[in-house]
């Protein structure tokens, strides 16, 4: 995407004026008590990813922007490991055969075609543990041409929740906020999901006997 390697510098330093904590409020209240491993997909400056780790939770970092990963290595948290990769198919990520407790995808959803998606979300929930959690934020901009150069696509709680029920995925909450930033032009929602846990670990397995990776 050409906006994020252009502009680079200007948006590391305007992403990481925004203070996660007051950013992730809204689902606070879901994360889990005990810090185990989580996974920021599409982590641009690493901001969301060092206020994980500050709080004691491993994390694996995914940037597919050569130019935010620069920045970011040079100001990383002990705890966060970074990788190259992107949506849909999160290749890499997924030969390290790794669950998480967390995934936490802010300000991505919308940069994935709508063919994508479906295909996107299943892979998500297969790397999740049993009871892991996965935040989803939608970004909404009512500005036709920002969207455009971004490259924006349209998103709704509706559609993550249809895909929720294909995936025997529990909706755990759904949230509004204005934007941080102050942009008027946009609005956010945040759906946070669960994969149920069933005691024996199973779901997952089953989950991928009965839709294999290539469909």
């Amino acid at each position: 995407m050409s906006y994020y390697s252009d502009n680079a510098d200007t948006l590391f330093e305007r992403y990481n004026s925004a203070d996660p904590a007051k950013l992730h409020a809204d689902w606070l209240k879901h994360l889990p008590e005990r810090p185990g491993v989580a996974c920021d997909i599409g982590a641009g400056t690493g901001r969301d990813a060092n206020w994980l780790a500050e709080k004691g939770w491993d994390v694996i970092a995914v940037e597919p922007e050569a130019a935010f990963r620069k920045h970011a290595k040079g100001q990383s948290h002990p705890n966060v490991s970074w990788l190259d990769d992107k949506l849909p198919d999160l290749n890499r990520l997924r030969k390290l055969n790794q669950r998480f407790n967390l995934i936490l995808l802010s300000g991505v959803w919308m940069h994935l075609p709508e063919k994508q998606r479906r295909r996107a979300f299943r892979i998500l929930t297969e790397l999740l543990n049993p009871g892991g959690i996965l935040v989803i934020s939608l970004r909404h901009s009512s500005d036709a041409e920002e969207v455009r150069s971004r490259r924006h696509y349209a998103v709704s709680v509706e559609e993550l929740e249809h895909f929720a029920r294909e995936r025997a995925v529990a909706v755990k909450g759904v949230s509004n906020r204005s934007d941080s930033l102050g942009r008027g032009h946009v609005h956010w929602e945040t759906v946070v999901l669960e994969l149920p846990d069933d005691g024996t670990g199973s779901l997952p397995l089953l989950r991928h006997i009965i839709v294999n990776d290539d469909k």
